[in-house]
């Protein structure tokens, strides 16, 4: 990835950065979906530089935060010049700063991939997924499902589905990793295995 973009969310008094998160991310979601290819994916990746994450064990919570950055990467100029972000992002004028398009500098601290996290977090749901197979009932599925539900404390984002209306949580999981060869991206920005620099 040689470009990139930075957004930040401006500080409001009546307005959690939640809120702001969650407007800026819909909006984003739906430049990239309009940027897809044919497999559903984009060629533009995402970081949050300021992501924190620490797993809470018996002597402190956990540590969460997204941060109030995020970085839109591409290859090429052209890429992001196509996405234009201004554009999609107009209507938060007022809550978030975009930069100019830029080169990554060369002195970076390493790669990392941001993936989505999707915790087993309702039984029912699976369950009626599972029942919809046919090889068992709905209450043997709910059974079976009773145990295996998780949850996690992953930083996310709030979002609503464009099909259905539903609200759901976006997880979001970072980790380490080396410089990848493919560029493909969700239409969130997220990949388990397309790298991003970090700086």
């Amino acid at each position: 990835m040689k470009y990139y973009q930075e957004i930040t969310l401006i500080d409001q008094a009546e307005i959690s950065s939640y809120f702001i998160w969650s407007k800026l991310y819909a909006q984003l979601h739906i430049a990239l979906a309009e940027s897809k290819n044919s497999n559903e994916k984009t060629n533009i990746g995402i970081s949050f530089p300021q992501y924190i994450f620490e797993e809470k064990t018996d002597e402190k919570k956990a540590k969460v935060n997204m941060g109030k950055k995020l970085r839109l990467f591409a290859q090429s100029e052209t890429e992001l010049q196509t996405l234009d972000i201004k554009k999609w992002l107009d209507r938060l004028t007022d809550y978030v700063h975009i930069t100019s398009i830029r080169e990554v500098p060369e002195n970076i601290k390493g790669y990392a991939v941001y993936k989505r996290k999707q915790p087993k977090t309702n039984a029912e749901r699976l369950a009626r997924h599972r029942a919809k197979r046919g090889d068992i009932d709905f209450d043997e599925a709910l059974s079976r499902y009773q145990n295996v539900v998780t949850t996690t404390d992953l930083p996310f984002v709030q979002m609503k589905s464009l099909t259905s209306g539903q609200p759901f949580k976006l997880f979001i999981e970072k980790q380490p990793a080396e410089q990848s060869a493919s560029q493909v991206f969700s239409t969130y920005g997220l990949s388990s295995e397309s790298s991003v620099p970090e700086f």
